[in-house]
């Protein structure tokens, strides 16, 4: 809790910085900030090409391929380029570290912020292709934003937990990238958990993002929204509340010691 009270109160720091860090991503580029939309656009088009027109893959209930795989794309977006950015978010700033008065915590803050501004972008595109595909905007598919914080959250954690230990062992940000592409391929965005086998059904349950990305698929792209089972959501927020305790208690833990070692 302290640590989520101290984002509060520097909340307009973490503003700045997180516009900041945005903004230095497109340093020098002409296109600028249009590039936010054109990265999500030619992976969703290539994906498409693929998988709908070259392996003729077909989304469950009829719901158009390129739709069901952008909703799921967009939402393993946010959490993997927001947690691979975090992870770096402390050895990548040791200027600010090493000021005895700088709330390390908020970095992580600083980092979801800046990866949400992206994937508002990306939710955008999404929404014009749902009009596009003659879907209605419902006042329900607000609650897509419940699942937007429940992958905040596990940012939280996970960032938290990843970043203090990368301080201390850099082969981290390295074994990072070939987990979440594992995880990647591990859960149902390209292909429908209902091709697995029965037997194999638990795995996706203890599976944070496979929650998420349902979550978000079953408020966009149904005529009526779509709610995980209440045994998936206590898994979920088990898990993920689970991974927040840890991840504040070891970050609070290895915090003192970030300045020596950077």
């Amino acid at each position: 809790m302290s640590f989520l009270l101290s984002a509060f109160r520097h909340r307009e720091m973490i503003r700045v910085l997180a516009l900041r860090d945005f903004q230095s991503r497109y340093a020098g580029t002409v296109a600028g900030s249009l590039w936010t939309v054109a990265h999500p656009i030619a992976i969703v088009t290539v994906f498409y090409f693929v998988f709908s027109i070259g392996f003729k893959s077909k989304a469950p209930d009829n719901v158009p391929f390129i739709l069901w795989f952008a909703v799921g794309l967009m939402a393993w977006f946010y959490f993997n380029d927001g947690l691979q950015a975090i992870a770096n978010s402390i050895t990548g700033n040791p200027h600010l570290v090493k000021k005895t008065v700088f709330p390390v915590e908020v970095l992580a803050v600083v980092q979801i912020v800046s990866a949400l501004l992206p994937h508002l972008a990306f939710l955008a595109v999404v929404t014009v292709v749902l009009l596009f595909n003659e879907i209605p905007l419902e006042a329900f598919r607000l609650q897509v934003f419940y699942f937007m914080l429940c992958t905040t959250v596990l940012l939280l954690g996970l960032g938290w937990l990843i970043s203090a230990l990368q301080v201390f062992y850099r082969d981290i940000s390295q074994a990072l990238t070939i987990i979440l592409n594992l995880w990647f391929w591990a859960t149902p965005i390209v292909w429908d958990s209902k091709m697995m086998p029965p037997e194999y059904n638990w795995i996706f349950v203890f599976n944070p993002m496979h929650y998420v990305v349902d979550g978000y698929r079953g408020m966009l792209i149904y005529a009526q929204p779509k709610w995980p089972d209440s045994t998936e959501t206590m898994i979920f927020w088990t898990i993920t509340l689970g991974m927040l305790a840890l991840g504040s208690v070891v970050f609070r833990r290895l915090k003192p010691e970030f300045a020596d070692v950077l």
